[in-house]
């Protein structure tokens, strides 16, 4: 730990810091050049040096390294960009929040949602908060986990629906469990195996199968099991995570697939695909919801977890039911 710098109280650096300051942080760590920095601000390179040095200034240690190449963030500069983007993505949230309020709306959700959640909970959540607040809009953006914790952490989404997987349990997020989400097997309607009172591991292992990735949970999951039970698949028809590739691969082969209970009844309603009478033990972590934790709920937010929350309520009491 360096303490050769002295840094000032925070109330000193509110009388020092402006909002042009956090914009030339922005800029410079994108560009990682004083003089493209200030193109892209419309400010000359002189005026954005001196900004840089009241930055640095206000926080009392380097925030950048110049050299001939151009410049890069220290240590400190680094934790201050990341902070920086959070504070100005939640500027540009306010701004379009204020600016639907104008509108005669009531706010804007940016949700980041994981597959197992899209077919049944997202549709019937948004549907249950339309019919009450029908003002409020929600961004959907799908993704993996990791992509979206990183949107989430820098600002860019409100809240994460979705598995619970490793790295929502780190301190800048909290999270709130909804219901367990056990997995099903699936195969197209008229499947040799979907009239068949008793489906064994040995049978499963010798058709052909859409898998996740290796590296997903319940790719390694699937592996896992069949290797306890003594068994190998084999080189799958295809890696996908697509529920509309999936869908499509499914109904046209005889390939088997693996996917959350709701997607499955979804699909199986629709009389699109069937399941199989197997249950398998591939435990995967609780659906819930991750929030920052540094960052109160909009009441636009609230809304729509009230209406999650209780559209997973009914998931779960469904599924008690069986």
């Amino acid at each position: 730990m360096d303490t050769a710098y002295r840094i000032p109280t925070v109330r000193q650096i509110r009388s020092r810091l402006r909002l042009r300051h956090l914009d030339l942080l922005e800029a410079l760590h994108a560009t990682g050049s004083v003089h493209k920095a200030a193109a892209r601000l419309g400010m000359t390179q002189p005026a954005a040096s001196k900004l840089l040095v009241e930055l640095e200034e206000a926080f009392g240690v380097p925030l950048f390294v110049r050299s001939r190449r151009g410049i890069s963030p220290t240590p400190y500069g680094e934790t201050l960009v990341q902070k920086a983007g959070v504070l100005l993505a939640d500027l540009d949230g306010a701004r379009n929040e204020i600016e639907a309020l104008t509108r005669g709306a009531t706010g804007r959700v940016r949700a980041g949602v994981l597959q197992v959640v899209l077919p049944v909970l997202v549709p019937r959540a948004l549907a249950r908060m339309h019919a009450a607040h029908a003002g409020i809009t929600v961004m959907i953006q799908e993704g993996t986990n990791d992509l979206l914790l990183a949107a989430l952490a820098r600002g860019e989404l409100d809240c994460i629906i979705g598995r619970l997987m490793q790295g929502a349990s780190q301190a800048m997020f909290r999270t709130e469990v909804l219901y367990d989400e056990p997995i099903y097997v699936v195969a197209r309607v008229g499947h040799p195996l979907a009239r068949s009172n008793r489906v064994t591991p040995a049978t499963l292992a010798r058709q052909a199968w859409i898998l996740p990735p290796p590296d997903a949970p319940l790719r390694q999951r699937i592996d896992a099991y069949f290797a306890e039970q003594g068994l190998t698949l084999g080189v799958p028809l295809a890696e996908s995570v697509s529920l509309l590739a999936n869908e499509v691969l499914l109904r046209n082969t005889d390939v088997l697939a693996a996917m959350p209970r709701g997607v499955a009844r979804h699909y199986a309603r629709l009389g699109i695909l069937t399941i199989l009478n197997f249950r398998p033990s591939w435990a995967l972590p609780s659906v819930g919801v991750v929030l920052r934790s540094d960052v109160a709920p909009s009441p636009a937010l609230e809304f729509f977890l009230r209406a999650v929350r209780e559209e997973a309520a009914g998931l779960r009491h469904q599924a008690e039911q069986e």
